[in-house]
């Protein structure tokens, strides 16, 4: 077996060789890593490290490190020819017991190199072949040899003149001398091994293990004595004996028991800590992680969207649960299952310390139950658009944000007006929120358009809001909701949609007319000479003024076209602008009234004319369409260019619907309104079955024009300034209302936000489920009906001003309510998305005494600006309210650490018992902080803002009226204030517990000790501890009353045997600083009474009964308490 310095001839071999090769083996040559160093052959080449300096001649050699330095020479001319770095070294025979690295080995080798003498063991450990070595180590023997020996001559002598101080006669003056002497060298040969003389020891071949150890980094004796250290036969620890004998050394076993115990309650603390924490993550922390499986499943196409609303057959394999249907907050199956994202401890244990903590107090708050909030984070400006990923790209597109001073001023009187609506609703009156909201549009400044008040006047027509009616019972009157019925109606051709359609219809062309007779009135009283209006203003007198302007500015037709005369006035286009302004029975009178002429000039039209305007629908009979449709083919083929009235052609397309398919006035100049105009006019709806092919044209095909038009004109980036307005307003008119506000919100929030609530209002806005519409503005259901998030929208908008406006918040948010009327699982989730709205803004603003109301010094309520609009968002009645709001409000009010928050909500929500809980733990936790230190300090309550007089609907409350016990910072005071409200009234006394009334007496007086202490009113402070009865003040040294008061400790509240520590320093300063104060009035005295004596011997006997009943609860003291109980009892002399 190979050795992993060299061959070996050995029945083993180890690291280092052979260390124990019998003296009979034959001489041979070795080579490894110390040059075969003692072997335990007769007189052989071998290499050392140092060739056996000083050794003896014998046949073996000891095991030194550096080859036997320093060993006694017995035989100096039988060495051989060891190449070691400085010359030849001598041998001696090997001892019995010695034993030496790499000994002989069976493999002829040539003279072993040394580490230092330049030989080739080391090739060995990198699996060179040593062949060639083997095969001229003879020849290189002999050279080697010469030189080392004569090398080592003149070292020797060297040094040997060094000794007698001759180096200054050496010769050698250039050549630097040796510093260590080979005597020094071996002893710190043998200091390294750290074994002293190791030929004495019989351990010389250890030193070459040393080396190599010191080589590698290692120190041998160090390690050595490690090692030694270890007990290498004990593999067990040995078992402890009992202790048999008896130990007089009480204390120490006291000491010890109360270590044990302390360590004992350490760990109890941790893991209540450690349980505390996992029950509040477990609370409030609650992550529902099937629904975010679900969501990541969809996002990567893993699970159909909307899988989850399968039916219930199929969903129990797979888990998952109906959005609609499922709730994770009451839903008790995913609670017990155990599932990943909940803990199944939830809920078994209870904490005293919190009220209703066996309730549902999160609700949706923090962690929403919605998974996503409603209102938004606060924020102010444009940055509402970019929360909607549809509009987000389009928002580049906007002209920027409008001037902020005018902006917010808008924004200001828009919301009056919608809290005046409010106060309407909860009136049940009449409203006008298009004509407010239209007046406020119309107002100068700012950057829109103007079309935006034309489409607040073109949604009047089409719903037809009359102004003048105050009551809902009035016949013109237009009823909040009233069109949501038929416009809801996703049946295409139903009556209903019908109905819709027509009104649009109809409306829509009247808001043109109306607002083209404006421009005619306009244009006429601006010019006044060229219109010669003259006589009786009448309408007809109007157009013909209009007429007179046009021809004087030449723009009434193109150049070349000659207009018919009829008493030297155009009667074809004084036709036409009636017809135009909408006045239909005045254009009939007219031509009735010059019948004779007229039918000199057309014989047939005076009968058309007179059934259009006698018919409901403006629509001849069939034998008439037929005949002026053949009029209107024969003239518009036969007729020459330029000979043809383009008015009279005009009036037979409107009043004949004459070429239906080339819907546009040729030789007139038109604009949009005029062009649109033609569309509404010529549209008609009627049952398509019955209808004709080629004149069927109703209110889908002018939408899709319009939709046309704004692909070709109004894609992204193609308006101009203002250009999105006539695109909005087109989209109006074509009764494409979700479309129209998502167009718009890109370019302007704040107009888009007041038309969908206008249209909302009237029912006349299909909205989304907030659950499914993701984060875009406009969705599309299952029809490809549009839909708008209306919630989201509403909720992001009060984004701008509900920090500072809450109640004005509140008014905007509960108009979510407004589509609670929705019939299924959409209007519950309509209403369940207001709540959760009030929610997060109660929250979020913290103005609960604004919100949710506030109490007087009496106790009574105030109510809120959401309790004022309980008819508004769809809460039946108070206790529902309290239930829904005010008591989650509450408990996350205290989870939160705002008591005074909390103190409210608790109050308001007739939970008088949670009350005091809460002001116990704050009271306790004031009264722990050492005196001296900053005193607990709670967050007062915001204050309530006065009521605003034009809300008529709010409650007037007496000046002063309002936080009068709740805003304040410091708890005793509050706690003060809290306390005396419910002693004073039996049904706030009536529902409080027993337990926390006393407790939170007992901790109002010992707020008192700590305020005597702090003033130094020692006397007052022992009466009030004395009065307490925590302590045995009075136990006049009688162990079983201390012993009683000791076991009482564990029944006492945590709120205030915790306090019992600071308790026992306070008392024990209390005595000492009253003895002292005893002791030094009879010292100026010059005299001591008799009574004196007996109080301070008495005050001495307190602090001695303080002491051994602070010895036997001193396990429940806090840290430093008993070293100054020892301190203070010093001091008194106990």
């Amino acid at each position: 077996m190979s050795s992993v310095f060299g061959p070996s001839n050995a029945a083993s071999s180890n690291i280092f060789g052979n260390t124990s090769t019998p003296a009979a083996q034959p001489s041979t040559q070795t080579s490894n890593l110390f040059g075969n160093l003692n072997s335990s052959q007769p007189p052989q080449q071998q290499g050392s490290v140092f060739g056996n300096l000083g050794g003896q001649s014998q046949s073996q050699t000891t095991s030194n490190l550096f080859g036997n330095l320093g060993t006694s020479q017995q035989q100096a001319s039988s060495s051989t020819g060891g190449d070691g770095l400085f010359g030849n070294s001598t041998t001696k025979p090997l001892q019995a017991g010695q034993s030496g690295l790499n000994k002989a080995t069976t493999t002829s080798q040539p003279l072993g190199g040394s580490l230092f003498g330049g030989a080739p063991s080391g090739q060995d450990q990198e699996g060179r072949s040593l062949q060639a070595t083997q095969q001229n180590g003879q020849q290189v023997q002999g050279s080697d040899n010469a030189f080392h020996s004569g090398y080592f001559n003149s070292l020797l002598e060297k040094g040997r003149k060094r000794g007698r101080g001759l180096d200054e006669s050496s010769g050698l003056g250039d050549v630097p001398s040796l510093q260590l002497g080979l005597g020094d060298i071996a002893k710190r040969v043998r200091e390294l091994g750290g074994v002293g003389t190791q030929t004495q020891r019989g351990g010389g071949g250890d030193t070459k293990a040393h080396y190599l150890l010191a080589a590698s980094g290692v120190n041998p004796g160090t390690t050595l004595r490690d090692l030694n250290a270890l007990n290498a036969h004990s593999s067990a620890p040995a078992v402890s004996q009992p202790f048999s004998g008896w130990d007089p050394d009480t204390h120490k076993y006291v000491e010890q028991l109360q270590q044990q115990s302390t360590l004992k309650m350490i760990a109890e603390g941790i893991n209540r800590a450690h349980r505390n924490f996992d029950a509040y993550l477990e609370e409030h922390v609650d992550i529902n992680w099937e629904a975010q499986r679900r969501k990541i499943y969809e996002h990567f196409g893993l699970m159909p969207k909307n899988a989850e609303q399968r039916p219930e057959a199929t969903r129990n394999d797979t888990n998952t649960r109906q959005r609609g249907s499922f709730d994770p907050l009451h839903d008790n199956s995913l609670r017990e299952s155990g599932s990943f994202g909940r803990s199944t401890r939830r809920g078994q244990g209870t904490n005293t310390d919190r009220p209703r903590q066996g309730t549902p107090n999160r609700s949706m708050f923090g962690q929403s139950g919605m998974q996503k909030s409603v209102i938004g984070t606060p924020g102010v400006g444009s940055g509402n658009a970019t929360l909607f990923a549809d509009v987000a790209a389009k928002t580049s597109t906007s002209l920027g944000v409008q001037d902020s001073r005018f902006l917010r001023e808008k924004q200001g009187k828009l919301a009056e007006k919608v809290q005046r609506l409010n106060e309407a609703r909860l009136q049940e009156k009449v409203y006008p929120i298009l004509q407010e909201f239209a007046i406020l549009e119309g107002q100068p400044g700012g950057e829109s358009p103007g079309q935006l008040t034309d489409a607040y006047k073109a949604l009047i027509h089409i719903v037809k809001e009359n102004a003048n009616a105050a009551s809902p019972t009035d016949p013109d009157a237009i009823k909040e909701r009233q069109y949501a019925n038929d416009y809801l109606d996703e049946t295409p051709n139903s009556a209903k949609t019908m109905n819709i359609r027509k009104m649009i219809i109809e409306g829509s062309r009247r808001s043109l007319e109306k607002l083209f007779f404006d421009q005619v009135e306009s244009l006429i009283a601006r010019n006044p000479r060229e219109a010669n209006l003259g006589g009786i203003p009448t309408t007809i007198n109007k157009v013909r003024a209009y007429i007179r302007i046009r021809s004087a500015r030449k723009d009434l037709t193109p150049d070349g076209i000659e207009l018919q005369t009829l008493n030297d006035e155009y009667c074809w286009a004084i036709i036409f602008f009636l017809l135009r302004g909408g006045f239909v029975t005045e254009a009939a009178e007219y031509v009735t009234g010059n019948a004779t002429a007229f039918r000199a000039l057309d014989r047939n039209f005076v009968t058309y004319i007179t059934s259009y305007a006698s018919s409901s629908e403006r629509r001849l009979s069939r034998s008439q369409q037929d005949r002026i449709n053949a009029e209107y083919q024969q003239r518009s083929r036969i007729a020459p260019d330029n000979s043809i009235d383009p008015y009279r052609m005009a009036c037979y397309k409107v009043v004949g619907r004459c070429e239906i398919s080339k819907r546009s006035m040729e030789g007139i100049s038109q604009g949009v309104e005029d062009w649109i105009w033609l569309q509404f006019n010529l549209a008609r709806e009627v049952n398509r079955v019955e209808e004709v092919a080629g004149e069927v044209f109703g209110l889908e095909e002018v939408r899709d024009s319009i939709r046309e038009i704004g692909q070709r004109h109004f894609s992204k980036g193609s308006e101009g300034a203002g250009g999105y307005g006539t695109y909005f307003y087109l989209l109006i008119l074509g009764g494409l209302f979700e479309q129209a506000v998502a167009y718009l919100y890109p370019y302007s929030y704040v107009a888009a936000v007041h038309f969908a609530i206008a249209l909302d209002f009237y029912g006349l806005l299909r909205v989304s489920d907030f659950m499914t519409s993701e984060s875009e503005l406009l969705t599309y259901n299952t029809k490809q009906l549009p839909q708008i998030d209306f919630g989201r929208m509403i909720g992001y908008y009060t984004r701008d001003f509900r920090t500072g406006s809450v109640e004005v918040a509140v008014d905007y948010l509960a108009l979510i309510c407004l589509n609670a009327d929705l019939t299924g699982a959409l209007g519950k989730s309509q209403s369940s998305l207001c709540h959760e709205a009030l929610r997060e803004l109660i929250l979020e603003t913290r103005e609960f005494a604004e919100l949710l109301g506030d109490i007087r010094a009496d106790g009574t309520r105030i109510k809120g600006a959401i309790e004022q609009r309980l008819k508004l968002i769809g809460l039946a009645d108070q206790e529902e309210f309290l239930r829904t709001v005010t008591l989650q409000a509450a408990s996350v009010a205290d989870d939160n650490g705002r008591t005074t928050d909390a103190v409210l909500l608790y109050h308001l929500a007739e939970d008088y018992d949670s009350v005091i809980v809460i002001i116990n733990r704050a009271l306790s936790d004031s009264i722990a902080i050492d005196i001296g230190q900053e005193q607990l300090r709670l967050q007062p309550l915001k204050p309530r803002t006065a009521p605003q007089p034009s809300l008529q609907f709010q409650q007037q409350q007496p000046d002063g009226s309002s936080l009068s016990l709740t805003s304040v910072d410091n708890p005793g005071i509050l706690a003060k204030n809290m306390i005396s409200l419910y002693n004073a009234n039996a049904l706030y006394y009536q529902k409080i517990r027993p337990a926390h009334r006393d407790a939170c007496g007992v901790l109002l007086r010992m707020s008192e000790v700590k305020a005597k202490v702090e003033a130094a009113q020692w006397a007052e402070a022992l009466d009030i501890i004395t009065s307490l009865s925590l302590l045995p003040l009075n136990a006049s040294s009688s162990i079983p009353i201390i012993r009683s008061h000791a076991q009482t400790l564990s029944t006492l509240p945590p709120t205030i045997s915790r306090l019992i520590g600071p308790l026992l320093l306070w008392t024990i300063t209390s005595i000492s600083k009253q003895r002292d104060l005893l002791l030094s009035d009879s010292e100026q005295g010059g005299f001591e009474s008799q009574t004196r004596k007996a109080m301070r011997d008495e005050l001495v006997g307190k602090a001695r009964d303080l002491m051994v009943f602070a010895g036997l609860v001193k396990l429940r003291l806090g840290t430093g308490v008993w070293e100054g109980l020892v301190g203070g009892a010093g001091q008194v002399g106990v």
